[in-house]
């Protein structure tokens, strides 16, 4: 064959292709959106969370903190983790949050943001109150900082990673946590 024909043939699979992935990647989207399903990697096999058994998902993670509430919608993980007591310092209160950021992008492929909010439980007054929130995008996430906020200890988290994580601090956190 000459080489006029390989030079087209190879136009023609160029072009079939930039109409195709694009397509494809339509397809993969809607398909998830329809279904709303994610595939977990854990120990070589998988796990598909949806509503139905999102929190058995999470309560496998070895979270030290209770799950308080959990919700899944359009790749935005809401997880509230309850703070009970006063035998808790903020290096285990990071600890699992960043497990939480664990859970969410790394053993995860369509976690697109994780809503997470540390409250504190109080069950004889039956209030909850907000201690600490965040608004972690997968596009904004990386292990360095997950790993900083895991080894962070008990003192005020640095504004780089309050910043990059959107992490909110109520009044309380700092009076009960933070201030001696």
């Amino acid at each position: 064959m000459n080489r006029a024909w390989w030079i087209g043939a190879a136009a023609l699979m160029a072009a079939a292709s930039a109409a195709v992935l694009p397509k494809l990647a339509d397809l993969d989207a809607a398909v998830r959106q329809q279904y709303g399903t994610v595939e977990v990697f854990t120990d070589g096999s998988y796990t598909v969370l949806e509503d139905d058994n999102l929190v058995d998902a999470l309560g496998a993670y070895p979270f030290t903190l209770a799950i308080g509430s959990a919700g899944w919608k359009n790749g935005v993980l809401s997880l509230d983790l309850k703070v009970t007591g006063n035998d808790h310092e903020p290096a285990e209160l990071y600890r699992n949050m960043a497990g939480a950021i664990s859970f969410a992008f790394e053993e995860t492929d369509n976690v697109n943001q994780l809503l997470l909010r540390l409250v504190a439980d109080d069950k004889w007054l039956g209030t909850r109150r907000l201690l600490l929130a965040a608004d972690i995008r997968r596009g904004e996430w990386t292990k360095t900082l997950q790993e900083e906020l895991a080894a962070a200890g008990n003192v005020r988290l640095p504004e780089r990673l309050k910043t990059r994580f959107r992490i909110s601090e109520s009044e309380l956190w700092i009076n009960q946590f933070i201030s001696p």
